[in-house]
């Protein structure tokens, strides 16, 4: 299977070209905490997180600074504002996508599914 159209579901991806993806929930469960490892193989990471609540598709989305090893980004199924948090309900069909260029020159997508 090509790497880009693998499907992972929230465990730890590590390839040997590429860098180490790690979602996990937060605690309360009204965040993804994601890891990034091996970031100094990739020139450009971004990642897309999706997820449907009761009343429309929501998301997040992101890039990486280049320069750091690993990297550590908590995306919130919600908003916030002021230091005032809104948080999501009725959460469905969540995904996370992180693609990345290595310093190769090679281009990956991985996949996973979020069961909030």
């Amino acid at each position: 299977m090509l790497p880009q159209a693998r499907t992972e579901r929230q465990t730890a991806v590590t390839s040997g070209a590429g860098i180490s993806v790690s979602p996990r929930l937060r605690a309360d469960r009204r965040a993804l905490i994601v890891n990034f490892a091996n970031l100094q193989k990739a020139e450009a990471v971004s990642y897309v997180l999706t997820y449907q609540t009761t009343v429309q598709e929501e998301g997040a989305i992101g890039s990486l600074p280049k320069g750091s090893s690993t990297a550590t980004q908590e995306l919130l199924f919600g908003t916030c504002s002021k230091n005032v948090c809104k948080y999501h309900t009725g959460i469905s069909n969540a995904k996370l996508e992180v693609s990345y260029t290595t310093t190769s020159g090679k281009k990956y997508i991985k996949r996973f599914k979020i069961k909030v």
